[in-house]
């Protein structure tokens, strides 16, 4: 139906008034957008917007969404002798970046392959459960470093049916793929000052730094025992030695007497 009190603003505009409802688009409420707007058409006094629209004339064919032009879109067409100051410029779409839902799993969709979680309710909140996810997220995703490898699929398929998420659930306060570099060193440097604070241990940093004329009493007691020891043993060489002589002199004796 066509409606000719909208009316499109573009100067000397054939198809003004001539158009249907759905063919005429309002101003949009971005200030940014609507400046460009009134400045690529030549209004640059203030007017009243209520009522004015543009024609999908005006618009490059990438401006137009299933029943309207994108907020994006500037008119850039068949504006008459007015300079075009501003071009359109199609905003780049940010990709969307899907992680796995299991804590502290570093998993995300640009470098390993995510799975949906199942449509079954019932199944749906056992994994919930197993994962320890406390709200139900509308789009939840799980890697395949959480399944056994059997449930896993060749190439590009889907989890079998019966699949259950049971490896690496994120339990533990740690990573779950693996204890980080960062919780190792605090532990080996109380390791360290355990074995230094210890006075019953043998250390060769201890050893070094006590002086040489220290020594425990258990020490000082084994060199007494070497000592008498050592002691009794030259006792004992010398009573053999002096017993060897005796029998020599006794056999000079009885030969000479023969």
């Amino acid at each position: 139906m066509k409606n000719q009190n909208l009316r499109c603003i573009v100067t000397n505009c054939y198809e003004s008034g001539k158009q249907d409802r759905s063919a005429m688009f309002k101003f949009p409420i971005n200030p940014v957008i609507r400046q460009k707007w009134l400045e690529n058409i030549g209004v640059l006094k203030d007017i009243n917007l209520h009522n004015s629209r543009v024609c999908r004339r005006h618009f490059e064919p990438q401006c137009f969404g299933k029943a309207k032009v994108f907020s994006w879109a500037v008119p850039t067409l068949f504006l008459g002798e007015n300079q075009l100051l501003h071009s359109v410029s199609k905003p780049e779409k940010n990709p969307i970046t899907r992680k796995c839902c299991i804590r502290n799993c570093p998993s995300r969709s640009d470098g390993q392959r995510l799975h949906f979680f199942p449509a079954d309710p019932e199944l749906r909140q056992e994994w919930m459960d197993i994962c320890h996810l406390k709200v139900d997220l509308k789009w939840p995703f799980i890697c395949g470093r959480h399944f056994s490898r059997h449930f896993l699929p060749k190439i590009n398929g889907n989890l079998k049916k019966d699949a259950i998420p049971e490896l690496h659930l994120g339990i533990e306060s740690e990573d779950p793929l693996g204890k980080c570099l960062k919780n190792r060193r605090p532990s080996s440097k109380r390791i360290k000052l355990s074995t230094k604070s210890d006075d019953s241990g043998i250390d060769e940093e201890n050893s070094k730094d006590s002086s040489p004329n220290e020594s425990c009493s258990s020490c000082l007691d084994l060199q007494q025992q070497l000592t008498a020891a050592l002691l009794k043993i030259q006792q004992l060489e010398e009573k053999q030695k002096a017993k060897e002589e005796s029998d020599d002199e006794e056999e000079l004796i009885f030969m000479l007497m023969k």
